[in-house]
């Protein structure tokens, strides 16, 4: 499905639909460093696989995507997707920013903004997310935007990847979170909601539909 024609504005950012010339920009990200993160380093892809990804997505009936760009130079510092798509109903939530953007409040201060046309202007009643649970910081962020825990479950990690770090000092009380199953790693992973009751009560609004005509 391809993304809506939108515009939005907080004081450092703009969401807006995605954009070929974006996957470019998104690819050109510093990686993550620090090894918790290195699973969700962007794969990088040739001019040719940028394109068969953009035609992909785009006419994916189940999913949204949006570009999340920085003010001050106009640069691409993260995105917002939407999947699993219900009209009028629900959609599951993706947020990624670039490894040099993060801890910086780009990520709360663009989900402030995009929640309000996520449930006024396209009329969803609950949106849905899951996040790693090693991801603390994160799932601050989810809470006090009002999203609630409901369940949580495990993925397997790649065979490939090195979590010899967990032995590390400042790692070690994230073992908690993975398990070995049938021969490989898993990771725990939080199922999240947020309603649109629950969220006009945080904001001190009355609860109203928001289906187009109604």
């Amino acid at each position: 499905m391809r993304s809506p024609a939108v515009h939005l504005e907080s004081p450092r950012l703009v969401i807006r639909e995605i954009q070929r010339n974006d996957l470019q920009q998104m690819e050109a990200w510093q990686p993550f460093s620090d090894p918790l993160h290195r699973l969700w380093n962007i794969p990088r892809r040739t001019s040719l696989s940028r394109e068969i990804w953009f035609v992909l997505h785009s006419s994916d009936p189940t999913r949204l995507w949006f570009a999340v760009q920085r003010r001050a130079d106009k640069r691409v510092i993260g995105t917002i997707s939407l999947r699993e798509i219900v009209m009028y109903e629900s959609a599951r939530l993706g947020i990624s920013f670039g490894a040099d953007y993060v801890a910086q409040g780009y990520g709360s201060e663009a989900l402030r903004l995009f929640l309000p046309y996520y449930f006024d202007e396209l009329g969803f009643q609950r949106l849905f997310l899951d996040v790693a649970a090693t991801n603390r910081r994160a799932i601050h962020v989810y809470e006090k935007l009002g999203f609630q825990q409901t369940d949580r479950h495990y993925r397997s990690i790649p065979d490939q990847e090195d979590l010899s770090f967990l032995k590390e000092e400042p790692y070690r009380h994230l073992r908690v979170y993975f398990r070995q199953r049938f021969g490989h790693m898993q990771l725990q992973f939080y199922d999240m909601i947020l309603e649109r009751r629950e969220w006009q009560k945080q904001l001190g609004q009355p609860a109203r539909s928001s289906r187009p005509g109604l």
